[in-house]
């Protein structure tokens, strides 16, 4: 069993990222890895070089779930966060 857990992911849809939010159960600490994601769908093999193999592996099995949006905590567009927000501010 991996010691590494993914609690929630979000996209940031113009830059083509996700951050996946998780925690290693073992040592009891939160991390937060930024992975390259173009088309919703990761690449493990970009800049992923220092992250731990086990983190790799649970990234891997759990590759098509987070790819799904099975993880997602929203679909974040600050872009149309901004749009929205001017809108209420005219009205």
């Amino acid at each position: 069993m991996s010691p590494y857990r993914i609690f929630f992911v979000y996209r940031m849809n113009d830059l083509r990222y996700l951050h996946v939010h998780g925690m290693d159960m073992v040592n009891k600490k939160l991390f937060t890895v930024l992975l390259y994601s173009p088309d919703d769908s990761i690449d493990l093999t970009l800049n992923t070089g220092h992250l731990p193999q086990e983190l790799l592996e649970t990234l891997s099995k759990e590759k098509e779930n987070i790819d799904g949006g099975s993880y997602d905590l929203a679909h974040w567009q600050p872009m149309q966060w901004n749009q929205d927000l001017n809108a209420l501010k005219t009205n």
